[in-house]
C-alpha cells in the first residue's frame, strides 16, 4: 500500500520508526518495522489510537506487542485488496456482457424489423422470386441473432466460471485474513468477532458459555535457550493440541504470543473445565524434539483460567475475569486449570 510518493517524507518516517522500535526493544524484523511505519506515518487512526492507549497506561511494546498489532491491523488488508481487484475485474465483465445484450437486442429489433418488412412486401401478386427474396431475408435475420445468442450464452458461462473464481479468491482472502499464520489457528480479530457473537447468542438463548484463556508456561527459556524456530514448533505444537482437543462447535484461537483462547459455547463451568484439562494432559504429553538435531528438548506445559459468562457481561469483562484465573493458575504452580470458583477456594484457604 502506497504512503507517500515523496521520499524525504518516507525516509523521515522510516527513521522515526526504527527509532521507535529500538526504544521500545523491537526486532526490526519485517512485519514489525510495517507496524511502526504505519504509526508514524499516522496512516491507519485505529491502530494508532490502540498504540498510543497502550503507552499512556504503561502497557509494555515489544516484539509481542507487535506480532499481535500487525496481527489486528495489517493481517485484514489482503482482503480488501483482494475485495477492490474483484470489483475491478467484475466491473469488465459486466461491462462486456453489457454490450453483448445490447447487441443481442439490436439483433432481435432486425429481426422484428425484416419480419416487418417481409409482411408488408408480400401480397396476393407477389411471385415465388419475391417470395424467396424475402424468406432468404428473414433467414439471414435469424441467423445473425442465433450467432449473437449463441455468443451471449457462451459469455455468460465464461463469467459464470469468472465469477466462480473471484468468489473462490475472496473466500480465501477473507479466510486468511483471520487466521493466524504461524498456527492455521483464528487470529485476534476473528476471535473478537466470533467472541461477541456468541455472547449475543447465549444471551439471546439464554445457554451458559465459557471462555477459556490459556499459555505456555516458560515460553521465554525456550525462545532464549533454543531460538525463535524452537519457539515457532512449541507454538504450532500446543496449537495443534488445542483444537485436536476442543469441540467442533468451539472457537479456537490464538489470542497473542503464546496466549491461546477457547470459546466454549453451551458448556457448563465444570464441563470447561474438563475440556480444558484434557488438553493440558495432552500438551503435557506430547515430548518436544529439535527438528534439525533430533535432539529431545523436554516437555511443555500450560497453565489455564475458565470464566463463565455472567447476564449482560460484555466481551471484555470476561476475557478480564478468564485472563485473571490464568494468572491464579500461574501463581499457583503452573501445569493446572483454574476457575473462578476454584480461585475463591484458594483465596479462601490462603487467607
Amino acid at each position: 500500500m502506497t504512503y507517500t510518493d515523496d521520499i524525504a517524507v518516507a525516509t523521515e518516517w522510516s527513521t522515526r520508526a526504527l527509532g521507535l522500535m529500538a526504544r521500545h526493544g523491537v526486532v526490526p524484523l519485517p512485519e514489525n518495522y510495517d507496524i511502526w511505519f504505519r504509526y508514524v506515518s499516522g496512516h491507519n487512526s485505529e491502530l494508532n489510537d490502540e498504540i498510543d492507549k497502550r503507552l499512556k497506561e504503561g502497557q509494555p511494546i515489544n516484539e509481542k506487542t507487535s506480532a499481535e498489532l500487525h496481527q489486528r491491523f495489517a493481517s485484514h488488508e489482503s482482503l480488501a485488496e483482494a475485495a477492490l481487484d474483484a470489483g475491478e475485474r467484475l466491473n469488465v465483465e459486466v461491462d462486456k456482457i453489457m454490450k453483448l445484450v445490447e447487441a443481442t437486442a439490436d439483433g432481435s429489433n432486425e429481426l422484428g424489423t425484416s419480419m416487418r418488412q417481409a409482411s408488408a412486401e408480400l401480397t396476393a401478386k407477389s411471385t415465388p422470386k419475391d417470395v424467396r427474396r424475402v424468406v432468404e431475408a428473414i433467414v439471414t435475420a435469424t441467423r445473425k441473432m442465433e450467432n449473437r445468442s449463441r455468443e451471449l450464452e457462451a459469455r455468460l458461462n465464461e463469467t459464470k466460471g469468472e465469477l466462480k473464481t473471484l468468489r473462490t479468491n475472496l473466500t480465501k482472502a477473507r479466510n486468511e485474513a483471520r487466521t493466524d499464520g504461524l498456527t492455521g489457528l483464528a487470529n485476534r480479530k476473528a476471535f473478537d468477532e466470533a467472541l461477541a457473537q456468541e455472547i449475543a447468542q447465549a444471551t439471546r438463548e439464554q445457554t451458559p458459555l465459557c471462555l477459556v484463556i490459556g499459555d505456555i508456561d516458560h515460553f521465554k527459556q525456550f525462545n532464549d535457550t533454543w531460538g525463535h524456530r524452537t519457539g515457532d514448533q512449541v507454538l504450532r505444537l500446543v496449537a495443534s493440541c488445542l483444537k485436536s482437543g476442543a469441540r467442533e462447535r468451539d472457537t479456537v484461537a490464538r489470542y497473542g504470543g503464546e496466549e491461546f483462547a477457547i470459546i466454549v459455547p453451551g458448556a457448563t463451568t465444570s464441563e470447561t473445565e474438563k475440556l480444558a484439562n484434557g488438553i493440558r494432559e495432552v500438551v503435557q504429553a506430547r515430548e518436544l524434539v529439535k527438528r534439525s538435531t533430533g535432539e529431545t528438548l523436554g516437555r511443555v506445559t500450560m497453565s489455564l483460567g475458565v470464566a463463565t459468562m455472567r447476564p449482560g457481561e460484555s466481551p471484555a469483562t470476561l476475557i478480564e475475569r478468564a485472563d485473571a484465573c490464568l494468572y491464579a493458575a500461574k501463581r499457583g504452580g503452573r501445569n493446572r486449570v483454574v476457575s473462578e470458583t476454584q480461585d475463591l477456594q484458594i483465596r479462601a484457604k490462603a487467607s
